[in-house]
C-alpha cells in the first residue's frame, strides 16, 4: 500500500495523545461527528486499524470522538493545497488547534498543515511533478533536516526536489500523531496496526 493518508486531528492539547487514548473513544459521538462531516445519516461499519483508517475507501469516513480530541480521516481531505481546507477545518475546530497530514506515495506527494484560532499557521505541499505547491508560514523544527539538506535525495538524476515528500509526510505523522506508516520509528512510536478507529458509510434506505 505504501504511505497514504488524509487525516485531521482537532486537539485541545498534544495531538499525539489522541491515539494513545483510543480506549476512551465515544462511539455515539463519533457517529455524530461522521454525520457532520458527510452531511447525512451514516451507518457504522467494521472499525479499521489506524494504518488503513488514515486512507479509508472512497465514501467511507473514519471518525473518532475522544475527550479533548476529534479524529477525521477521509480521502476527500487529500487536497494538493491544504490551505483550501482552512474554512472547513476551522468550522470543525471551533477555536481549537488542528493538525493535518496528507500524502499518496503512488504520486510521491505529501502535504501537512497546522491551524490555530481558525487560521492556517503552517502549510506545506510538494511533489516532484509539481514542485513546491505550498510553503506557507514559519517552518517547524522537525522540517529543518529536510530543507537544510540533511535528507537530500541521492543518485536520482532529474529529481526536482531536495528530499522525498513521503519521507517528510511520515516525519509529520510522527511529529504530530506519534506513528509512521513507513520509515524510521522512534522508541515511543505507536503501532498503527494495533489501534482501531470507527468507520462509517452513508446510510442507505432498505
Amino acid at each position: 500500500m505504501g504511505s497514504k493518508a488524509a487525516v485531521v486531528v482537532v486537539a485541545e492539547g498534544d495531538p499525539r495523545e489522541a491515539f494513545r487514548r483510543v480506549q476512551e473513544i465515544r462511539h455515539a459521538k463519533s457517529k455524530t461527528l461522521a454525520e457532520r462531516i458527510l452531511g447525512t445519516a451514516v451507518r457504522a461499519t467494521e472499525p479499521l486499524p489506524l494504518d488503513l483508517a488514515v486512507w479509508p475507501d472512497s465514501g467511507t469516513v473514519c471518525a473518532a470522538s475522544l475527550p479533548g480530541f476529534e479524529v477525521i480521516c477521509s480521502r476527500e481531505l487529500a487536497q494538493f493545497s491544504p490551505s483550501g481546507l482552512t474554512e472547513m477545518v476551522s468550522e470543525w475546530a471551533g477555536g481549537r488547534n488542528a493538525y493535518g497530514v496528507f500524502m499518496d506515495s503512488a504520486e510521491d506527494w505529501s502535504a501537512f498543515a497546522v491551524w490555530s484560532d481558525g487560521e492556517l499557521v503552517r502549510g506545506v505541499s510538494l511533489s516532484p511533478g509539481s514542485g513546491v505547491i505550498e510553503d506557507l508560514g514559519a517552518r517547524l523544527s522537525f522540517e529543518a533536516p529536510f530543507w537544510g539538506g540533511e535528507r537530500r535525495v541521492r543518485r536520482t538524476p532529474g529529481y526536482t526536489l531536495p528530499f522525498h515528500p513521503i519521507d517528510l509526510g511520515n516525519e509529520a505523522l510522527k511529529e504530530f500523531f506519534g506513528f509512521v506508516l513507513e520509515g524510521h520509528e522512534s522508541v515511543d512510536c505507536l503501532d498503527p496496526e494495533e489501534i482501531e478507529i470507527p468507520a462509517f458509510r452513508v446510510a442507505t434506505r432498505a
